[in-house]
């Protein structure tokens, strides 16, 4: 025996509205997992990019409020760095740092027994270069070449300094001996050069 499936309209209306009620229920279910739940996860990843590139935006905002300033700094270490050069004798110049070095000694009445350049030691941006000094002569002549020295134009420092009597010295101009480091400091203009261009 067939089954026989009544007809729709063979029904009663509630069990019509019902059935119609279940249709449109599933409908909207299907359409949810197929159509909406994907539109809602694709505007869910795009509410968080959107959130990322906010806040990468605020970063670029807050970075270019600062860049007057940068600039100023940028401007201030240039200046000091043009100071600094005007100090610091580059490596081609150092030679004419010695000779002045020993044109003082000489210029002061100083008789130099010994002038040896010690080995460099390398520092950030510029280099430490003592020299060993030793020369002879009175009291009055060292502390005039100190004083030369303290007022070159370039940066000398003078440490180290032992100072002794030339027992049974007959000469008035050489009654003392005396032994210093003049430490000169060379600026590293490679070095400068380079990490400027791999700041840029």
């Amino acid at each position: 025996m067939a089954l026989k499936i009544p007809k729709l309209e063979s029904l009663p209306v509630k069990i019509q509205i019902g059935i119609l009620a279940g249709l449109v229920l599933v409908l909207a279910v299907v359409s949810y997992l197929f159509y909406f739940r994907s539109a809602m996860e694709t505007r869910n990843r795009l509410q968080v990019e959107v959130r990322q590139l906010e806040v990468t935006v605020a970063q670029g905002r807050a970075i270019e409020s600062q860049l007057s300033k940068f600039e100023a700094e940028i401007k201030q270490l240039d200046q000091r760095l043009t100071v600094l050069r005007a100090i610091l004798p580059d490596q081609k110049e150092t030679p004419e740092v010695l000779r002045n070095v020993q044109q003082m000694a000489a210029s002061s009445n100083l008789k130099i027994m010994k002038f040896q350049p010690l080995p460099v030691a390398p520092r950030s941006f510029y280099s430490d270069w003592p020299i060993q000094i030793e020369v002879e002569g009175y009291y009055d002549a060292l502390g005039l070449f100190f004083e030369k020295i303290s007022r070159f134009t370039r940066i000398i420092n003078v440490d180290n300094i032992t100072i002794k009597g030339i027992n049974g010295s007959t000469d008035p101009t050489r009654t003392l001996q005396a032994v210093c480091t003049a430490t000169t400091f060379v600026f590293r203009e490679q070095l400068v050069a380079s990490a400027t261009d791999g700041g840029r």
